[in-house]
């Protein structure tokens, strides 16, 4: 005998929290349903902190235990309820920023939705679901942005290895466009979608070559726009 496993299902909006203001008060909404349209769900919401890899993985931790946080001065109201089948609920997210406080901070909101106890065996069985909503506090007025191309290497397999340094106090999303020189004539050409650097971190970034095998003398450009005052270029030349 088997057991149909399915998730709760949550919609969340919005997906992500960006607040810029003074320190003081602000509030946001964000708004949960309960996608399933037969089931009613029981939402817990509560907070936590995250980081990323190198390589930009995710990586969560639990709330207030990273030093650039903002879990410490968040409030959200509700924090557990039911949601009957297609409901939908505003939570209530308040800020209470400390005065003096400088920079960019963030955190995570976790909306985990379980579903009721059922009384009787059924060959349905409904899992736990949770959703996750990144939050960025800037502080106005605060914040600067910085970036260096720490290190550009060839791997064995023919792509680069390209790290990028965020020095600022606020997180970047770079735009990356990359090509390849051989001698005068530009033989390929590429980019990246823009991804989040943390301040302070440094993130990894491997530029692929499709159909192109690079060969000696052959220069790999890339360039780096972070929303900075400059916007950096790096060069590797195939040695």
């Amino acid at each position: 005998m088997f057991n149909l496993l399915i998730s709760v299902s949550l919609l969340v909006s919005p997906l992500r929290l960006e607040v810029t203001s003074y320190p003081g008060v602000i509030t946001r909404e964000i708004s949960v349903k309960n996608g399933d349209a037969y089931n009613e769900a029981i939402i817990s919401v509560y907070k936590g902190d995250w980081n990323l890899s190198k390589d930009g993985n995710i990586l969560y931790y639990p709330a207030d235990s990273l030093s650039n946080s903002c879990s410490e001065w968040i409030t959200i109201n509700p924090t557990e309820f039911v949601l009957a089948p297609g409901a939908v609920q505003e939570i209530r997210v308040t800020f209470e920023i400390p005065s003096e406080t400088k920079g960019g901070f963030w955190s995570v909101i976790f909306f985990e939705g379980k579903p009721p106890e059922q009384e009787e065996w059924t060959p349905l069985v409904r899992l736990a679901g949770r959703v996750g909503i990144t939050t960025y506090l800037d502080i106005a007025g605060t914040t600067f942005k910085e970036a260096e191309i720490k290190k550009m290497e060839l791997e064995k397999s023919g792509e680069l290895k390209m790290e990028v340094q965020n020095n600022g106090n606020i997180w970047l999303r770079p735009e990356v466009e990359y090509w390849v020189r051989r001698g005068e004539k530009e033989i390929y050409r590429d980019s990246l979608d823009p991804s989040i650097i943390l301040p302070e971190t440094t993130r990894e970034y491997l530029l692929t070559f499709e159909g192109v095998k690079t060969i000696k003398d052959d220069e790999i450009v890339a360039r780096v726009d972070y929303g900075g005052d400059k916007i950096l270029e790096g060069i590797k030349k195939i040695e």
